[in-house]
């Protein structure tokens, strides 16, 4: 199993985060999100493209998931590909083999790829930027092996601590949180949502992805 001592450092990070807080200060975490535009504004594009499955602009994609320094050439050969590449993904399933084959031509966008990834396979892979990776002490793995450790991680937490998803999804449940269609999300989801906005959002730091 690819980094047991890193997947076991997330979970209890993880639980940390989810036992030590209040349903009331998790309440309050989300509720600040009626109050960032930008935030408003990736939601209302997530869900387009993840839950209701629309063809994704490259362009666009770059944009509204902060990808920095993404070339036009990339960007082009994504947009032309589409369905293709949309296939491989979802028949392969390999982010490691997608990457080296499609995402090095020009520079490394591994953190392009593992978005990519999430919103073709929402309940399967996590979409990861520099905070997420930093705040699990794995600034010096190498990016993608990175995006498998979390990803273990989270499938294994969701898994023995289904408590404290349950608790997340009854907070979203009220009206008030409908834009998020939380009960269309997937558990990865979730926990990627909450933490992104606690690491880039309430900290007031842009989206980094750098790789």
């Amino acid at each position: 199993m690819i980094g047991n001592s890193a997947i076991e450092g997330i979970m209890k990070s993880l639980s940390e985060e989810f036992k030590f807080h209040s349903s009331s200060y998790h309440e309050s975490l989300f509720s600040s999100f009626t109050l960032d535009n930008r935030t408003l504004s990736f939601i209302k594009y997530y869900n387009r493209t993840v839950l209701d499955k629309e063809r994704i602009s490259f362009g666009e994609f770059k944009h509204q998931w902060a990808i920095q320094g993404m070339s036009g050439e990339v960007i082009k050969y994504f947009d032309d590909n589409y369905d293709a590449l949309r296939n491989e993904i979802l028949e392969e399933k390999n982010i490691k083999r997608f990457y080296l084959r499609h995402c090095i031509s020009v520079r490394k966008e591994a953190s392009f790829c593992s978005k990519l990834f999430h919103t073709h396979l929402p309940n399967d892979f996590p979409p990861l930027d520099n905070p997420i990776r930093n705040r699990f002490n794995l600034g010096k793995e190498e990016f993608i092996k990175s995006v498998l450790i979390v990803r273990n991680a989270y499938k294994q937490f969701i898994e023995d601590n289904g408590i404290y998803i349950k608790m997340v999804r009854s907070i979203l449940s009220d009206p008030k949180y409908s834009y998020l269609r939380a009960s269309e999300l997937s558990d990865i989801r979730i926990i990627d949502m909450y933490l992104w906005f606690k690491e880039n959002r309430q900290k007031g730091i842009p989206s980094i992805t750098n790789n």
